[in-house]
C-alpha cells in the first residue's frame, strides 16, 4: 500500500510528529467543544471556569496551529511529489484547519466578535470548533486512503520506500544467527581443544 504524505508527516520523528500533528490540535480541539457546552448547560459561577478553560485552548490551538500550518506550506509540501487527488486532500484539508482556528484565536483575543454577549460567543466557538474538527478529520480519512484508489500510479521511488518501510518493521529472525553463533562458538571451541591437544604432546 503506497501512503499518503500525511502519513508520511506524521510519521516522520516519531512519535513526536504524531503527537504535534494530531494528538495535541485534537485534545485542544475536544476541550473547547466540551467546554463550551458545559457552559450553555451551566448558568451559574461554574460555567466561567469553562469559559475560562475554552479561553485559554482556543488561543493555544490558534498559535499552535498557525505555527504547524506555516511548517507544512514552507517546509514540507515544496519538498513532495504529489500522489493523485486523495493526497491533495489529505494535506489541504488540514492546512484548512487554519481558518476556524485562527478565528477562535481572534475572537478570544477580542479583535471579532467582541460586541457579541457571551453565550453568543460560545455558540461562535461550537461552530468554529466543529469546522475545524470536520477538517481535520477529513484529512485523516483521506489520509489513511490508499492514493491508488484514485488512479495514482505508484513510481519506482514509491516502491522501494514500501520496501524499505517493510523491511524496517520485519522482527529479526535470531535462529539463524543463534545457530551460526553456536557453530562457530562449536568450531572456536573445538579448534582450541585440537591446540591444546598438540601442544601437550
Amino acid at each position: 500500500m503506497v501512503m499518503t504524505h500525511y502519513m508520511e508527516l506524521l510519521s516522520l520523528h516519531s512519535p513526536w510528529f504524531l503527537i504535534l500533528f494530531m494528538l495535541v490540535p485534537m485534545v485542544l480541539a475536544e476541550t473547547i467543544l466540551a467546554s463550551g457546552a458545559f457552559s450553555l448547560l451551566y448558568k451559574d459561577h461554574r460555567s466561567e471556569k469553562w469559559d475560562s478553560l475554552s479561553h485559554i485552548c482556543g488561543i493555544i490551538l490558534g498559535v499552535f496551529f498557525i505555527i504547524a500550518t506555516v511548517y507544512i506550506v514552507t517546509s514540507y509540501v515544496p519538498t513532495i511529489q504529489w500522489r493523485g487527488p486523495i493526497d491533495y486532500v489529505s494535506i489541504w484539508a488540514y492546512v484548512l484547519g487554519v481558518i476556524p482556528a485562527v478565528l477562535i484565536l481572534l475572537q478570544e483575543l477580542g479583535i471579532i466578535f467582541k460586541n457579541q454577549d457571551s453565550t453568543a460567543k460560545i455558540k461562535n466557538h461550537i461552530v468554529l470548533m466543529i469546522l475545524f474538527v470536520l477538517f481535520t478529520h477529513l484529512a485523516m480519512v483521506f489520509g489513511m486512503a490508499n492514493p491508488t484508489l484514485a488512479g495514482y500510479v505508484p513510481t519506482q521511488q514509491d516502491m522501494q520506500m514500501q520496501h524499505g518501510n517493510m523491511d524496517m518493521n520485519m522482527p529479526m529472525d535470531h535462529s539463524q544467527m543463534n545457530h551460526d553463533q553456536m557453530s562457530n562458538g562449536q568450531m572456536n571451541h573445538d579448534q582450541m581443544n585440537h591446540d591444546q591437544m598438540d601442544s601437550n604432546k
